[in-house]
């Protein structure tokens, strides 16, 4: 749209053709660039409001309505289409973005970084030459590829070779005080609950308490007056467990578990077997281990 009336303004008030092209294809560039959004179409269409026939230089700054604006929300409406309903991600991407959080919610960074995005810009400005590439898009690209290189070196670590196997486990019935003794005696932080299948229905933390433990832990005057009202009493798994449980496979990658943790922010993750039924548990301890050992054998080979 800044192309075209760039491009229409030149071709009305410049009235040789030479210079009208030059200087609407140089300053729709030079617009795009101060407005971070260079696309290369749309010094092409600063070109076309130039020579074009009689019928575009007829239309004057009709032509930025019809058919550059008509252009540009259909094919608009159709990537939010194709992005929201049939890919199911965010789009445009940057403006799903945090300013503070760059991966914000869901979408993590797989792998914690050692820099932020100031010193990424830092490198793009002693850089000798222009990459049409944000600092967001930097992150990403890195944190992807130093998860891809732990993946290579790991190997085929499933989970089921690193798992706890000996699962503690509640059933949703079972007293919060019994519960809580259990968490305390083995030094745990969570437990999940199953029913008689051994098929994971939630999961009890140590968070889980916190949020009934007392009234002035309520974050808001509407929950804690729900909480006054309706003075339920919470005695069993069943009314604190979380749900539904974030799984994985005991076949699952080892790096592919990093990556669930990261994104979900967990600290327990049950594993379960090929009919679905609870078969181990894995902590963020049990990867650290894991990973140490791994590394220490690289470090052993080399």
């Amino acid at each position: 749209m800044v192309s075209a009336v760039i491009g229409v303004t030149c071709a009305i008030y410049l009235h040789n053709i030479y210079l009208s092209a030059g200087m609407a294809v140089g300053l729709s560039i030079l617009t795009m660039y101060y407005l971070r959004c260079i696309h290369p179409p749309g010094g092409a269409t600063a070109l076309l409001a130039v020579i074009g026939d009689q019928r575009i230089h007829s239309m004057g700054y009709h032509f930025i309505l019809m058919p550059v604006l008509a252009n540009v929300v259909i094919l608009l409406c159709t990537s939010l289409l194709i992005n929201k309903l049939v890919l199911r991600r965010h789009y445009p991407y940057n403006l799903s973005l945090s300013h503070k959080d760059t991966f914000h919610g869901g979408d993590r960074a797989p792998a914690k970084l050692s820099f932020n995005e100031e010193d990424l810009t830092a490198a793009l400005k002693e850089m000798n030459g222009y990459i049409d590439v944000t600092g967001e898009d930097l992150e990403k690209i890195y944190s992807l590829a130093v998860f891809h290189s732990h993946q290579r070196r790991l190997g085929d670590i499933r989970l089921k070779d690193i798992m706890t196997r000996e699962v503690i486990t509640i059933t949703p019935d079972q007293s919060l005080e019994k519960i809580w003794k259990l968490l305390r005696n083995h030094h745990i932080r969570g437990v999940p609950v199953t029913d008689e299948a051994r098929r994971i229905v939630g999961m009890v933390s140590i968070a889980d308490f916190l949020k009934v433990a007392d009234w002035r832990m309520c974050n808001t005057l509407v929950a804690r007056m729900k909480l006054f009202v309706s003075q339920k009493r919470v005695n069993t798994a069943e009314q604190i467990m979380t749900t539904p449980v974030i799984v994985g496979h005991e076949n699952m990658l080892m790096t592919e578990a990093f990556l669930l943790f990261a994104k979900n922010g967990i600290n327990h993750l049950p594993l379960v077997g090929e009919k679905g039924e609870l078969v181990g548990i894995l902590t963020r301890l049990d990867l650290l281990s894991s990973l140490y050992g791994d590394m220490a054998a690289i470090s052993h080979e080399t």
